[in-house]
């Protein structure tokens, strides 16, 4: 573990001692009250015992948020690492024609797609959360575009690579408060391929099984 995720660990230990001490704490106070006067819990008591809890709640909420529901910036160089990499395709030899890229549909309930595709001997699988397959006459495809790229970069592997290639942009987690909260740091943010083709003619779909 990085150590700066230390402090996300610690953090989390602290809340859950701070839960447990509240519990007790409360307890502890409305004995005390009772013992005392003889009768119901004084709104006093009740009002401490509502801003304790609330503390609680405040800061639990931004544990989850910092850890599970902070968005990414891809444009905050303090907080992730942009690197990009790029692989030539492999053309695959099918029953009717050579492809680049084969796709597989869902089962008719889920609307996923799941590539399959080959690099200098290596097969690998991807779905449509985290890839896209780029037949046009522009590499970048809509949902590829909400990523960091240098189109003078993709405009160069479709010269070098005859616009068959996989290219992938990858968000690492920096070393960062924020990020050592929410035990982040060194970990993948997001990841998202290219999967460049000349045309449709070079990707095979395979159908919803009935």
């Amino acid at each position: 573990m990085n150590s700066w995720n230390l402090i996300g660990l610690l953090a989390w230990v602290i809340l859950i001692a701070y839960l447990i001490f509240i519990v007790w704490h409360i307890r502890q106070r409305h004995i005390k009250a009772i013992v005392k006067s003889g009768k119901q819990v004084r709104g006093s008591v009740v009002l401490i015992d509502i801003a304790e809890v609330l503390v609680f709640a405040i800061a639990a909420i931004g544990m989850v948020w910092v850890s599970w529901l902070r968005p990414i910036d891809y444009r905050d160089s303090r907080a992730v690492a942009i690197s990009h990499s790029a692989e030539h395709l492999i053309l695959q030899t099918g029953e009717d024609h050579s492809f680049y890229v084969r796709v597989q549909t869902g089962n008719g309930k889920n609307p996923t797609l799941y590539y399959t595709y080959w690099t200098n001997g290596a097969k690998y699988e991807n779905t449509s959360h985290n890839a896209e397959v780029s037949a046009g006459t522009q590499p970048l495809t809509p949902r590829a575009a909400g990523y960091p790229w240098s189109k003078k970069d993709l405009k160069k592997l479709d010269q070098t690579a005859d616009q068959a290639y996989v290219a992938t942009v990858t968000a690492r987690y920096k070393p960062g408060f924020l990020n050592g909260l929410g035990m982040h740091v060194g970990n993948i943010a997001d990841r998202f391929s290219i999967l460049r083709v000349p045309n449709d003619t070079f990707v095979e779909i395979d159908p919803v099984k009935d």
